[in-house]
Parts: structure tokens; sequence; C-alpha cells
């Protein structure tokens, strides 16, 4: 029996945008990351869950919780993800169009959960950018273990930062929605 020991926080935004940076590098086969994104590229979000699973080796303490931005009332995605066994956490975009209180609220999360819950177990965080390394030092210094799943080009300090870090590259196809198989 798989025991629970994951606590899962993913900033969907975060990991969607630069999957599909990664999705143009190979459709154009140009080698390197570009400010192009393939528009097209879009996340299954329950194979998501089962790469951080490492293929139902792992299980999860409860809900995974993912962060992103409202989308428009006609989208359907935020109820596809809810389905694909996510509690989410929708936040408005500022008048400029941009991404407001997704990094703080997260980090906010992980921080309770680390005062809150007594046995420190595993923590994965699904994000790029190093200003979720203070929440990480904390977490390693109460006794937690802290993976970072992401695309290979995160903030070199957070990857250096956490535990393990895991890139999402080589599963690119198969994150997308109606990808293959997992190798």
């Amino acid at each position: 029996m798989v025991e629970p020991s994951l606590h899962v926080f993913v900033d969907n935004s975060n990991v969607l945008i630069e999957g599909r940076r990664f999705a143009e590098m190979k459709r154009s086969r140009k080698g390197r990351l570009s400010p192009y994104k393939d528009a097209s590229y879009e996340i299954d979000w329950g194979k998501f869950l089962y790469v951080l699973k490492e293929k139902d080796t792992r299980a999860f303490v409860d809900v995974p919780i993912l962060y992103g931005s409202r989308p428009p009332a006609e989208d359907s995605v935020w109820n596809r993800i809810r389905d694909d066994g996510f509690d989410v956490k929708v936040f408005d975009r500022n008048i400029r169009n941009k991404e407001k209180g997704v990094d703080m609220e997260m980090g906010m999360d992980v921080a309770q959960l680390l005062y809150t819950v007594p046995d420190p177990k595993n923590i994965v965080i699904a994000a790029g950018d190093a200003d979720y390394v203070p929440v990480i030092e904390r977490a390693k210094g109460k006794g937690w273990k802290v993976e970072v799943w992401f695309w290979s080009n995160a903030a070199v300090e957070l990857q250096k930062t956490a535990n393990r870090f895991i890139p999402l590259d080589p599963f690119l196809e198969f994150l997308r929605l109606g990808g293959g198989a997992v190798s």
C-alpha cells in the first residue's frame, strides 16, 4: 500500500506558460527557449498529478492545491482541473491584466502547513521563480523535505535550495492535453 506523504502546491500560470515556451522550442526546433509560446499547448492536470505521484508509487496527504488567475466566464478549464483532483484558488488580475497574489497566497499556505502539521513529510512546489526560496528554507529548517517540479529553466537558486529538483522537460508531450504515454 502507498503511504500518503505529499502536500502539493502548484502555480498554474507559471507551469503552463513555461510549458508553452518549451513546446514552442520543440515545435520550432530552435533548441533554445524564446519569448514565443505555443498557445495550443495545454496541460492535462490529471496526468500532471500522476507524474508527481511518480507512477502511483506515492500518494497525497490532502487534495493538491492549484493557484491561478480567474479565467473568462465561458472558460471551463477550472472545472476540468477540479475534476482532475485539485483544490483551486483563483485570483483576479489587476488593472494592467497582471496576475497578483498567487505567489504570496501559495507561500502563505505552505508556511501555514509548516506550523499546523506536527509530523513533517514532503512538500511539492510546482513553480519556477525564486520567490519560493524563503518558504523552502523555512520548511527544510522544520524538518520537511521539499521537492520542486518545474521546467529546467527554473531559477537556479530555487533548484539548489530544494531537497530535490525534478525537471518537467521529459514529460512535455505526456503532459500535453491529449498527449501520449509516459516512458
